[in-house]
């Protein structure tokens, strides 16, 4: 089970898609003249409008902002630092080249103030300019409320003059576009015009005055730097030669006197040399001092003789150890030949014992020659401490005297430093002014445009095709949202929840044809089908003749086809060979008796309020052979509460007896209560709609009510189905085809 649900739900997801595909289809096809006319209405306008609109070419020119060369000495800044360009620039850069004053001198080198196409003074209107001015709403205003024309004929000439240059300043800068590329360093300039060869000539020559005003102002600032570096100059100079005079003056007269121009007083380098002194010194004593203390320690014993570098540097030692290495060889042999108390290992024992004491003493001598050094180099350290500290008290004396010398040397060299850097820019700068370069070049001119930039007409053709496609394709789907009608079978099941047994196509009455008599005159035609086909669906909803004895048939407002359709009904079930009754239940607007050509003035009102026989007020139609029970006429007081009470109940429960089927034509569910009361009294209850009319609103409150009163409700049929239209739409059900048919209808 789980399987074939999982199988089904595919199968429901497509069916779903396919529905709303072919209900859009169905929507577009309907709508078809809709969207033509909303093609239409888009394109021509725009097609007229592209054949006088006068083409406009855009020329293009690329320019590259580079840096400035050379470096800013006064600031003390390399050219990396001065010379790098930022965003914040080459915006700048943007808003110089659409500058007004640039702007002029373009407008003024190419005499655009006498070109027609920017001076609107010089131009004579077309047609079509002359339409679209008239068209205008500001045209309508009067002359006095459209411009300031009195203000301007109390400007003075000048004044005019330049109101009428800013106006053409101002057509110039809407065609002009300044726009930097981005993470680079180029700036693109576009200009737009009726002329593909003026176009070129406005670009070229704005980036050739671009240029020619950067050189320009490059000259302008050199030439400002260099008056103002010669007057600065000449302070400077006067300022280093004082400061330097007051540093050597001060100098002298504290006697602090330099070797030279490296190097501090004399009183200094002697102390610097004797630190120098020192340290040497002392390192020496110290190594004296290890020295004595290893050969003091080989005196006691301690130590290793091998060890000892001043030891075995002395040859006699040297000596005295071969000849102790020999006697102690000598003495192993004699132990291996002779006892331990042999007169021979005496004797050498004796000879090593005194070698061990010479040695012994060489080594305290050498110790004594040590010590005697290291005194001489104490001696050596303490004279140098003394002098150094001499030298430092006479070199603290003169510390202020330094320090306030210090601040004079820094105060001359830093007029000079400053001094020096003004020289080295006015010299630069002195060589720029004659040789200057512009920090922009045209990287790319332009050059004559191939094809017009305005209008594009394929594009926007394609463009306003697609617009108006999209716009016809919405108000389609829209008007199909808002538009509330049942067109086809599968909306009225979806709206009703019911069966629709059949669709009733329209008929017209042509020549003296009556229509409601087709049914029975015409058997084969399309009209009797489709109600054969309804009572066809009305026998096959009831177990048995007697579920559906009683069919009332009702709509939700008048004019739906109730009268034709229960009418057409009884005649087919007469025509069967069951014994009809036809009731025009609608009291308040009773018509079958018309469409019978009858009197119709007693009736149902009659038998249910006066008690007038049945039998007398029944009448015989002889085109259907079925019996007809009119309306009636009586008073509206007594027609509002006529099935209130018991009598129709009744009269029906005699019916029944006497009649196989008995048709009952009733009054719209929305317009009286006596629909719901008569729906309860009959066994099956058909429920009229009104193709491509009836609101669904309507439907669905109709069918609401009925089923608050527990109406039988078994079914719904469309009425007045417009063949042609229906099957010209494409709803899908089986009443567009009615045309494909017409094999099956002909007499």
């Amino acid at each position: 089970m789980a399987q074939e649900e999982a199988v089904k739900a595919p199968s429901a997801r497509t069916d779903q898609i396919a529905d709303k595909v072919r209900w859009a289809r169905g929507v577009l096809w309907r709508g078809k003249g809709l969207l033509l006319a909303v093609l239409l209405l888009l394109l021509v306008p725009t097609f007229v409008y592209l054949q006088q609109v006068r083409p406009q070419f855009t020329a293009g020119a690329e320019i590259l902002i580079e840096a400035p060369d050379g470096a800013d000495t006064l600031l003390d800044r390399n050219s990396l630092g001065r010379a790098r360009l930022s965003d914040a620039s080459i915006l700048t850069e943007s808003q110089v080249l659409a500058s007004t004053p640039l702007v002029r001198r373009v407008i003024e080198k190419l005499q655009l103030a006498q070109d027609p196409e920017f001076n609107a003074r010089l131009r004579k209107p077309t047609g079509f300019d002359q339409t679209i001015q008239w068209l205008n709403p500001v045209s309508w205003l009067p002359e006095e409320w459209r411009a300031s024309t009195a203000d301007q004929a109390n400007l003075s000439p000048d004044a005019r003059a330049e109101v009428e240059q800013a106006r053409i300043t101002g057509v110039f800068l809407s065609r002009l576009t300044v726009r930097p590329q981005r993470r680079s360093f180029v700036i693109e300039v576009t200009f737009v015009s009726e002329s593909r060869e003026k176009a070129t000539r406005i670009v070229n020559t704005l980036a050739e005055l671009y240029v020619l005003d950067r050189l320009e102002a490059g000259f302008d600032e050199t030439r400002r730097i260099t008056s103002w570096l010669g007057e600065r100059l000449e302070g400077l100079r006067r300022d280093v030669s004082a400061a330097e005079a007051a540093a050597e003056a001060y100098r002298a007269a504290n006697g602090l006197r330099r070797t030279n121009e490296r190097q501090g007083t004399i009183s200094d380098q002697q102390l610097t040399e004797l630190n120098s002194r020192l340290v040497l010194g002392r390192a020496d004593m110290a190594q004296k001092q290890a020295r004595l203390e290893q050969v003091r320690a080989l005196a006691r014993g301690r130590g290793n003789v091998e060890t000892a570098y001043d030891v075995l540097q002395s040859p006699l030692i040297q000596r005295l150890r071969e000849q102790e290495v020999s006697l102690q060889r000598e003495m192993s042999e004699a132990l291996k030949t002779y006892g331990d108390r042999h007169p021979r290992l005496i004797a050498l024992r004796a000879d090593v014992q005194e070698m061990h004491a010479r040695i012994a003493q060489e080594i305290e001598k050498i110790a004594a020659s040590i010590a005697n050094e290291l005194e001489v180099s104490a001696t050596g350290v303490r004279t140098l401490e003394r002098s150094i500290g001499d030298l430092r008290r006479v070199s603290d004396s003169a510390g202020g005297a330094e320090i306030r010398l210090r601040e004079l040397e820094r105060d001359a060299d830093t007029s000079r430093q400053l001094y020096e850097s003004f020289l080295a820019r006015f010299k630069r700068d002195a060589e720029q002014e004659r040789i200057q370069r512009a920090n922009a070049r045209v990287l790319s001119p332009a050059t004559v445009p191939t094809a017009p930039s305005y209008p594009r007409k394929p594009s926007i053709l394609i463009g306003v095709f697609l617009l108006a496609l999209a716009l016809g394709t919405g108000l389609l789907f829209l008007l199909e949202k808002l538009d509330r009608a049942v067109r086809s079978s599968d909306e009225a099941e979806d709206l009703t929840g019911l069966p629709v047994f059949a669709a009733i196509p329209l008929r017209r009455q042509k020549g003296d044809q009556t229509i409601e008599d087709e049914v029975v005159q015409r058997p084969r035609s399309a009209l009797a089908d489709a109600f054969r086909t309804l009572r066809t669906g009305l026998v096959l909803s009831a177990d048995s003749v007697a579920d559906a004895k009683v069919v009332m048939i009702t709509s939700s407002v008048p004019e739906e086809g109730k009268s034709f359709t229960a009418l057409s009904l009884a005649r087919l079930f007469a025509k069967s060979g069951e014994k009809v009754l036809l009731i025009d239940g609608d009291l308040h607007r009773p018509r079958l008796h018309q469409s019978l050509k009858l009197a119709g003035e007693i009736g149902l009102i009659q038998v249910l309020g006066m008690g007038v026989p049945f039998d007398q007020t029944v009448v015989r139609d002889n085109v259907g052979e079925l019996d007809f029970l009119p309306a009636g006429k009586a008073p509206a007081a007594q027609q509002a509460e006529m099935f209130n009470d018991q009598a129709m109940p009744k009269l029906l429960t005699e019916l029944r007896e006497r009649y196989d089927r008995i048709i009952l034509d009733a009054p719209p569910a929305l317009a009286v209560a006596d629909t719901r009361l008569l729906g309860c009294m009959a066994d099956r209850v058909l429920y009229m709609i009104r193709w491509n009319k009836t609101p669904r609103d309507a439907v669905r409150a109709g069918i609401k009510l009925l089923r608050e009163s527990r109406a039988p409700l078994v079914g719904v049929a469309l009425s007045k189905v417009d063949p042609r239209k229906h099957a010209r739409y494409g709803y899908g059900d089986y009443g567009q085809h009615y045309g494909r048919y017409g094999a099956y209808y002909a007499d």
